[in-house]
């Protein structure tokens, strides 16, 4: 090989060398972003799952407030039937007061002795 050939080729290895750190900068910075996204989308992810978590505790108490509800809501249906049925079989036994005026002052009276 002439020496020419060999500076040329000495540059080129240079070159190669150059490239191949500006790579290794570039890699090293694209790795770092890489991995700074992944912890971020990680952190979202893991408040997204509390999220659900949450909400999927507030749904079952809700639904549970719900069938509670429900049961008061047909005990009380209830009892306003059997009032009912009780008032239509015997309303001389609930309502011995027959007018309005009546009504107002046994309420008043009630009203005062409490």
């Amino acid at each position: 090989m002439s020496h020419n050939e060999l500076e040329l080729m000495r540059e080129r290895y240079l070159k190669l060398v150059d490239v191949h750190g500006q790579l290794q900068i570039q890699n090293s910075l694209l790795e770092e972003r890489v991995l700074a996204l992944v912890e971020t989308y990680a952190d979202e992810k893991k408040q997204l799952e509390q999220s659900l978590s949450d909400a999927k505790q507030q749904i079952t108490y809700l639904q549970d407030t719900v069938n509670e509800l429900q049961i008061d809501k047909q005990r009380y249906k209830d009892d306003c039937n059997l009032a009912v049925r009780l008032l239509h079989q015997h309303p001389q036994e609930f309502m011995s007061i027959t007018t309005a005026g009546q009504m107002q002052e046994h309420l008043k009276n009630r009203h005062e002795s409490v």
